[in-house]
C-alpha cells in the first residue's frame, strides 16, 4: 500500500510538470503570435498613416496634424504592444521578490489606476507559484487595458488563509460586448491551464453585484508554506 501510494504521488507530480511544462510553451507561441501582430499590425498600420500623410501634405495641408495625430496613436500602440511582448520575456524566470514584482507591474500599467493590496506578512511562495500569481495579475491588467477602456479603477487583491492562496482582479467598466467575445482567448485558457496543473481553480465572467469584470484564481499552499 505504501509503494502504491507513493508511486501515485509520483504519478501525479510528473502529471502536473507536464501540464506545466505545456503551459510555457503554449506561452511562448503566444509571444511568437503577439510579436508578429506588433509587426504586421501596428508598424504596417504607421507606414501606411505616413505615407498618406505625405500625400496629404501635398493636398490639404490643414488636415496634417489629423494624419499625425493618428500616427502617434498607431505607434504608441505599437510600442504599447511591443513593451507587453518583451516583458513576458523579461519576465520568464521566477520573480525573486514577488511582491516588489507585482507592486512594479501596478505601477508600470498604462491602464486605470490600480489598488493593489498584499499579504500583510512577507510572502515565501514557491518558484511556479510565484510565477503564476504574477501571470494572472500581468494576464488580467492586459484584458482590462485591451477590452475594458472604460474601466475607472482596478483593484487587485492577494490573500492567504492557512492553506490557500487567492487572487482577485477587477474592475469597474459598463457591460461590454467584446469583453464576452473574448472570454475564450488563450489568456483565460492559459491561466486556467496553469491553475489545474498546480491544483488550483479559476474563474473569470461580469460580477454578479456590480459593473465590471472579475477574475478569480486560488491555489494550495504548500505545507511549509503555512502559517
Amino acid at each position: 500500500a505504501a509503494v502504491g501510494l507513493g508511486l501515485g504521488a509520483r504519478l501525479l507530480r510528473a502529471r502536473r510538470q507536464a501540464a506545466v511544462e505545456r503551459v510555457r510553451r503554449d506561452e511562448r507561441l503566444r509571444l511568437a503570435r503577439e510579436l508578429h501582430d506588433v509587426v504586421a499590425h501596428h508598424v504596417t498600420s504607421v507606414v501606411l498613416q505616413t505615407q498618406a500623410a505625405r500625400v496629404v501634405a501635398r493636398r490639404h495641408p490643414e488636415r496634417v496634424d489629423d494624419c499625425l495625430a493618428d500616427i502617434e496613436a498607431a505607434g504608441s500602440d505599437a510600442l504599447a504592444g511591443a513593451r507587453r511582448a518583451v516583458g513576458l520575456l523579461r519576465d520568464d524566470a521566477p520573480p525573486p521578490d514577488p511582491p516588489a514584482r507585482l507592486r512594479e507591474l501596478v505601477e508600470r500599467f498604462a491602464g486605470p489606476p490600480v489598488r493593489l493590496t498584499l499579504p500583510e506578512e512577507e510572502p515565501v511562495w514557491p518558484p511556479e507559484m510565484a510565477r503564476t500569481v504574477y501571470r494572472i495579475v500581468q494576464e488580467s491588467l492586459t484584458n482590462v487595458s485591451r477590452h475594458a477602456p472604460h474601466a475607472r479603477t482596478v483593484t487587485v487583491c492577494v490573500t492567504e488563509d492557512l492553506d490557500t492562496l487567492t487572487v482577485e482582479v477587477t474592475d469597474d467598466a459598463p457591460p461590454a460586448p467584446a469583453r464576452f467575445l473574448h472570454r475564450g482567448g488563450y489568456g483565460l485558457a492559459g491561466m486556467r491551464e496553469r491553475l489545474d496543473a498546480l491544483g488550483g481553480t479559476f474563474a473569470a465572467g461580469p460580477r454578479p453585484d456590480a459593473a465590471g469584470w472579475a477574475v478569480r484564481a486560488t491555489l494550495p499552499l504548500p505545507p511549509r508554506e503555512r502559517g
